[in-house]
């Protein structure tokens, strides 16, 4: 099958790497497919690493010229490529490719991992109905609200969460225990890491916040509660998280800051739990995948795909500083870290049917998409 996957997004974001990686996985499966991305894209630099081939051209832009110039160039590639899927992973220049969809003949598909809904206007509605021949949406909220505030039927709908590159991620035992001590942790510490760039969407200062609260209330000093983030300056730095830590008086020793790790499968691999704290975002949890494919029990906060993977009683309100404390004192206790384990594992596996949207290995987000594109084809 020939797909073309359209990405014009500048930052490598969740959204952006579904695309890509969905791009190498087709690929490498010997279906034909093209990832096309805009100009100065981070997105081209991953391409390129994965070994993804891609085409720049200027979707995002509102000059005549630049609309001129994707109009010639997409009708350049159809017509040689002759594509018979075209998947948009984003909103804008979609227009575009349903105008040229009659003329090429190729089905026009439609994926949304991104928690910013679209407005329930009479133009999206007819927009969305009109030209899409699939939706694919990447969490069960989002396909709650296409169904019933976009009016998308149910039979065009369908929920792939994404997939965990388990060549990458995957549990790794040995020299676990010197692993930690090089950190500075004990066997009888219990360490929380907190590992995305650093927006205050992801609620890193919510999250020392409630560290600050459980460290206050924690009667068994015997098992040490560590908190661990990583990340890489996006609309605040480390630096700013550093002196939060400071001014509330949190022990050094209890509190740990990491820009980048080359290995960073090795990194969640010596972890005790990892911690989801977003306030918004988390339409597709990369990394709440990761760490469950390393193994790793994760809490979460109650946003985007995490009410689809994490039960109740492993989650938190967006923000609520409570419950993120309680949480983090309840998971010092190694037999509840064992049943978020055991849900989210079994999760993880799924049930064989390509169709659910449980199984998130890179061969499970392979077959549930194809089974979506032969619908059409």
């Amino acid at each position: 099958m020939r797909t073309i996957q359209v990405m014009n997004c500048k930052w490598y974001n969740a959204t952006a790497w579904y695309a890509v990686y969905l791009t190498k996985i087709l690929n490498q499966n010997n279906h034909e497919s093209l990832l096309i991305t805009i100009p100065n894209s981070i997105v081209n630099r991953y391409a390129k690493k994965l070994g993804v081939t891609y085409y720049e051209l200027p979707l995002n832009s509102y000059s005549l010229s630049d609309f001129y110039t994707c109009y010639t160039e997409i009708k350049r590639i159809c017509k040689e490529f002759k594509p018979q899927i075209v998947n948009c992973h984003r909103s804008e220049n979609f227009l575009l490719w349903a105008f040229l969809k009659k003329q090429f003949d190729y089905k026009l598909v439609r994926t949304r991992g991104d928690q910013r809904l679209p407005k329930n206007t009479f133009l999206n509605k007819y927009i969305y109905q009109k030209f899409s021949d699939a939706f694919i949406v990447t969490n069960s909220r989002l396909k709650q609200y296409y169904q019933n505030e976009m009016g998308i039927q149910q039979s065009k709908m369908f929920t792939i969460l994404g997939g965990v590159d388990t060549d990458i991620f995957y549990p790794k035992t040995e020299n676990k225990t010197l692993l930690r001590q090089e950190f500075g942790f004990s066997d009888t510490d219990v360490v929380l890491g907190v590992i995305g760039r650093l927006d205050r969407v992801k609620g890193q200062f919510e999250s020392i916040q409630a560290f600050k609260k459980a460290l206050s209330q924690d009667i068994n000093q015997k098992k040490k509660l560590h908190l661990v983030f990583v990340g890489r300056n996006s609309n605040f730095s480390m630096q700013e998280l550093k002196d939060m830590a400071i001014k509330l008086a949190l022990p050094e020793k209890q509190i740990h800051f990491f820009d980048y790790f080359d290995d960073i499968n090795q990194f969640m691999n010596i972890l005790d739990v990892g911690v989801i704290s977003s306030i918004g975002s988390e339409a597709i949890a990369r990394v709440a995948f990761e760490m469950i494919a390393c193994g790793l029990p994760i809490i979460g906060s109650t946003v985007g795909v995490m009410p689809d993977i994490l039960e109740k009683d492993f989650m938190f309100s967006p923000a609520n500083i409570d419950e993120m404390a309680n949480l983090f004192l309840q998971v010092k206790d190694e037999g509840f870290r064992n049943r978020i384990c055991q849900s989210t594992n079994s999760k993880f596996r799924g049930t064989g049917d390509i169709y659910s949207i449980y199984g998130w290995t890179m061969n499970d987000f392979y077959q549930k998409t194809m089974a979506v594109y032969n619908t059409l084809v």
